[in-house]
């Protein structure tokens, strides 16, 4: 079945398309890291089920079902992996201080001194990739990247329609905020001398 053709207004279909380009190479040099930052991830673990781990160590406690909405995840998945987490000693469960019925999912301390531990490396890696960037060029590309993820945060609930239907109209202007959401996806060095995936 052939996709007919749609051309977006106020965004030039050139640039679109080169970010798209180096959105998808991005993806993949992601994922290279990720396999390679992997073999320090104990063998019990998934990388996925780690990868909730550091949202606990960057963001605090949190029910299950929250965990599952931020790292954008199915519920079923979330509770596998964190099964596998609570086995390692990594993460534990304890009643909700706001509701003594819920159940509240936190880092314990070997799983935060092991997410610092890789975290560290992964921004150590990082570092020397990009140890010929200007802090000014580097500064430029954080608010950037900032600003891209916020906008496709926004736009998440319309990705199926966009792709289905070409005349959905563009984003708002000024998309709102996510309520505290932090950028960045790993613990922070500034706080942690740290960060990963």
């Amino acid at each position: 079945m052939s996709i007919p053709a749609h051309r977006d207004p106020g965004l030039e279909a050139g640039l679109v398309a080169a970010l798209n380009n180096e959105l998808a190479r991005h993806s993949r040099l992601l994922h290279a890291m990720k396999s390679q930052m992997a073999t320090l991830v104990p063998e019990d673990l998934d990388t996925a089920a780690f990868s909730l781990l550091f949202t606990l160590v960057r963001c605090g406690p949190k029910r299950q079902g929250e965990l599952a909405e931020q790292a954008l995840l199915d519920p079923s998945t979330v509770s596998r992996h964190v099964a596998q987490l609570a086995r390692a000693g990594y993460v534990q469960r304890r009643p909700d201080p706001q509701d003594g019925r819920a159940v509240q999912l936190v880092a314990t301390d070997e799983g935060t001194a092991l997410a610092h531990e890789i975290g560290r490396r992964r921004q150590s890696m990082i570092a020397k990739a990009l140890s010929r960037w200007a802090p000014e060029d580097l500064q430029h590309l954080v608010t950037l990247l900032a600003r891209l993820n916020d906008d496709l945060d926004a736009f998440r609930p319309h990705f199926v329609r966009a792709l289905v239907d070409p005349a959905l109209p563009d984003a708002p202007a000024e998309p709102p905020a996510a309520p505290g959401r932090p950028h960045n996806d790993f613990p922070d060095q500034r706080h942690h001398d740290q960060e990963s995936s």
